[in-house]
């Protein structure tokens, strides 16, 4: 709707909307389409036919005037006259202070999609530098560029899509170095210190790849032996977990795992990744790379040795990969006994899944009684321990169809939506009842959102309801529904729409 539009229509999902038929929402929506500019005429080709009849002169001065009113278009002006006139020496020194201007500015400006294009529009006089003779001049721009880029990015208020600049500024860096052709010695160590140290945005991160032409055997020599030593520097991991140089660790990790890769040294793969170790994932991690790598019997060591190092629900994972080696190794009696311990330090589903799916007799009753124990020894007060246990108990029970066992707990101790939606789809045909009542409880709950979404989910659960209960009860469960929220002018219509679907079953 434009201009002076009185009428309004809608929906809304507030609560006020359900109440009234009305809220402020829609108010601000119609306020907001009113007050939309009307789309003007595309006025483009004309205006170019009427520049294209002026002629350079007349041109040249209303560039010049527009100019003097914007100081950006100004200095890009000035700076691709310099271009022309100076000498490149002169003009590299020219560009090279007006990015310092302009990294030095971005603080102060309006709108950063004017000054990321200011940026790139003076980047773009970098490349006849590089060929024109002064490629050193145009590498050690593009790296104070490099340099000042972290810095300007934490003063702009909205740093827009900045990566543009970055990857402009890396390319022409190569650029400027392929001509340059520096000794590789000096290459390595700079571009070592940019991927260790000094690149936030990690745009150095694979240099040992992109610049490895340049580099030669000698650099990447030298590169590696940079990386080591800096890796063999990095304090040791806690034994809390605690990593006082992560980023430093996970990229100088990275940086020797490609060049072990190209060496096809997997020793010293799992070196690297075995000196990283910090939680049970890393284990886990470890484990699953020596798999990838054809050594299960190091991947089967690497798990016996983590999986109980943990006691929390981060090693339930490894003690299942553990079981399923040693299965693999022909040793289940050794595998059960692993799931069991792991059990009992953590119960888990998993665990009594892997326990399960083993055929191991009674695991349901054992299972039960430890996860019935921890609770008891919880006490009342650690609720979040008692609801998890609960919840297990119930996955355990419906992991052995005692599906009836499993609806006392839960209407016992009370569980989430999830849970017992699962729990009645799972009984839809051995207990209808106790589906339907699950179903009727969430719908109630649903719409007590006071939400479209809510009313949404209602509508589809009764429609699962639908299926299980007879054909007088529903209807006059929905009928219940529809008299108790009439004042729900969202869901009276969905619930309208539900019985005439029904109707037609």
């Amino acid at each position: 709707m434009h201009g002076s539009g009185t009428r309004i229509g809608g929906d809304c999902t507030c609560p006020a909307h359900d109440r009234d038929g009305w809220c402020k929402h829609l108010v601000a929506a119609a306020l907001a389409v009113n007050a939309a500019p009307i789309e003007t005429p595309y006025y483009r080709e004309p205006i170019r036919a009427h520049l294209l009849s002026l002629g350079a002169t007349a041109l040249t001065e209303m560039l010049l005037d527009l100019a003097e009113r914007d100081p950006a278009l100004l200095r890009r002006l000035d700076l691709a006259a310099s271009a022309t006139r100076a000498p490149i020496a002169d003009h590299a020194a020219r560009l090279r202070q007006a990015l310092a201007n302009a990294l030095r500015s971005a603080s102060d400006v309006e709108d950063p999609d004017i000054w990321l294009e200011e940026m790139l529009g003076l980047l773009e006089q970098v490349p006849p530098l590089i060929v024109g003779g002064v490629a050193s001049n145009a590498k050690d721009l593009v790296e104070s560029v490099l340099d000042d880029l972290p810095g300007v990015l934490e003063s702009l208020h909205d740093p827009g899509d900045i990566t543009e600049v970055l990857d402009r500024a890396v390319a022409l860096h190569l650029d400027a170095c392929r001509v340059l052709r520096p000794d590789p010695l000096i290459l390595a160590a700079e571009l070592f210190e940019r991927a260790w140290d000094d690149d936030p945005f990690g745009n150095f991160t694979r240099a040992d790849e992109q610049y490895a032409e340049l580099l030669g055997e000698t650099g990447l020599t030298e590169y590696r032996r940079l990386a080591t030593a800096a890796h063999g520097r990095l304090p040791p991991i806690g034994r809390d977990g605690m990593d006082p140089k992560p980023g430093d660790r996970r990229r100088l990790t990275g940086i020797l795992d490609r060049f072990a890769t190209r060496a096809g040294d997997v020793d010293q793969r799992i070196a690297l990744r075995r000196a990283a170790l910090a939680h049970a994932h890393d284990h886990l991690a470890l484990a699953r790379f020596c798999m990838e790598q054809g050594r299960p019997e190091k991947a089967l060591l690497v798990a016996q040795d983590a999986a109980w190092l943990y006691d929390d629900a981060s090693r339930t994972a490894l003690v299942e990969f553990l079981a399923e080696r040693l299965i693999a190794a022909g040793r289940q009696k050794d595998s059960v006994a692993a799931l069991w311990c792991g059990f009992e330090r953590v119960p888990a589903l998993g665990l009594f899944q892997a326990l399960q799916t083993l055929g191991v007799p009674e695991a349901a009753e054992r299972a039960l009684r430890v996860v019935r124990a921890r609770r008891g020894a919880a006490g009342k007060a650690d609720r979040w321990h008692i609801a998890a246990s609960v919840e297990l108990e119930i996955g355990i029970l419906m992991a052995a169809k005692s599906l009836e066992e499993a609806w006392a707990v839960a209407w016992r101790h009370g569980v989430r939506d999830t849970l017992l939606l699962r729990l009645a789809r799972e009984s839809e045909a051995s207990l209808p009842a106790e589906a339907c009542r699950a179903y009727r409880h969430v719908v109630e709950r649903q719409i007590a959102l006071t939400d479209r979404r809510g009313y949404e989910e209602a509508v589809r659960l009764l429609g699962r309801l639908a299926k299980l209960e007879p054909a007088d009860a529903h209807r006059a469960f929905v009928a219940a529904l529809r008299s108790q929220h009439r004042a729900k002018r969202s869901l009276v219509p969905m619930l309208d729409m539900h019985v005439a679907a029904f109707r037609k079953l």
